[in-house]
């Protein structure tokens, strides 16, 4: 028979309710954990509604919640480590969905309420500017009290510019609580959300739940392509990396054959055009110095100086050859008299 710590007999009810949820952990493939401050009653039913199918939301005791855990970590790898993470108000979420399609599924199901008085902003609230409707008269000193600049235009009051009226961490008072209120702003967004998760003997904190899809998708890509170069410059065979490492190694070897002047079928003609390359620079400096070793071989300044020349016409040649352009012309001239 079970017996508490003073001894007394454990009541049949609370022996049944343990093996309960021990039934319940023990069924779900995921397990997870939310915070439950600042969720009412009317939220709490519309989530437990809207996740009837999929998910199975349960309150206990946390006592309960972490024997029950402990009891069962030989069934299920690593479960007791969640008991580290079940501190004040906590509900479990049971279910077989994937932890961060759950996570997702949650953070959309977050609604808007109003502020209450003396709780703490987790968020900036901002009033915006425009028409608030109201008539002149005693609210336009209540704006007044909680910062908001006003003007009275066409038989209303206007708030003339955007304004900050509480900051994350600030003391939201009963005065601003219900000029928001009077004003329909909600500015606090409720709603469950995944703090922990156990998925298959791994624990997932929030950090990594609420990933959204597209950073996670550059995350993958981004460690595919840091293991790729991984792969590459450690020279692992993969076949991701074969071609190029195979590319790489033919190469290096063809490389090191030409300037080790191996003789090989592969480099043969790469060998001959380098040698055939040297010897000519060698040839050209020593014509440079004497141009009778290499009869056939000019000093490229020669070379070039006698390229330029022939372009450059002589000044002879270019008298001979514009009176032959008049002769023409008084030739065509005699012709028509």
């Amino acid at each position: 028979m079970a017996v508490t710590a003073r001894g007394r007999p454990v009541p049949e009810y609370k022996i049944q309710r343990k093996e309960r949820l021990q039934r319940l952990l023990e069924k779900y493939k995921v397990i997870g954990l939310s915070k439950m401050e600042g969720i009412g009653a009317k939220q709490l039913q519309g989530l437990r509604k809207k996740l009837r199918d999929t998910a199975l939301i349960k309150m206990e005791k946390n006592t309960l919640i972490i024997r029950s855990l402990k009891e069962i970590k030989d069934k299920k790898k690593n479960v007791d480590k969640l008991a580290d993470y079940v501190k004040g108000s906590v509900a479990l979420i049971l279910t077989n969905m994937n932890p961060f399609k759950l996570s997702n599924i949650l953070a959309k199901s977050k609604t808007k309420t109003a502020a209450k008085p003396d709780t703490i902003s987790p968020v900036e609230i901002v009033v915006p500017a425009g028409n608030t409707g109201f008539p002149p008269g005693p609210i336009i000193s209540e704006l007044g009290d909680v910062g908001l600049p006003t003007r009275v235009e066409s038989g209303t009051i206007w708030i003339t510019k955007d304004t900050v009226v509480a900051r994350p961490g600030d003391l939201i008072t009963k005065k601003l609580a219900l000029v928001l209120k009077r004003l329909n702003i909600e500015p606090i967004e409720v709603g469950l959300s995944l703090s922990v998760a156990y998925d298959d003997g791994l624990i997932l904190t929030e950090d990594i739940l609420t990933v959204g899809p597209e950073k996670f998708f550059q995350e993958i890509q981004e460690a595919y392509t840091q293991a790729l170069n991984l792969a590459f410059y450690a020279a692992i065979p993969t076949p991701e990396t074969i071609v190029q490492l195979l590319r790489t190694a033919h190469s290096n070897a063809s490389n090191l054959a030409i300037n080790a002047e191996i003789p090989i079928p592969e480099v043969l003609p790469s060998i001959i055009r380098k040698a055939e390359s040297q010897a000519l620079n060698i040839a050209l400096k020593l014509a440079a110095k004497d141009a009778s070793l290499f009869p056939s071989l000019k000093p490229v300044e020669e070379k070039e100086t006698k390229r330029k020349e022939e372009k450059v016409e002589k000044p002879e040649e270019k008298e001979e050859k514009k009176e032959e352009e008049e002769e023409e012309v008084g030739g065509l001239g005699a012709l028509f008299g």
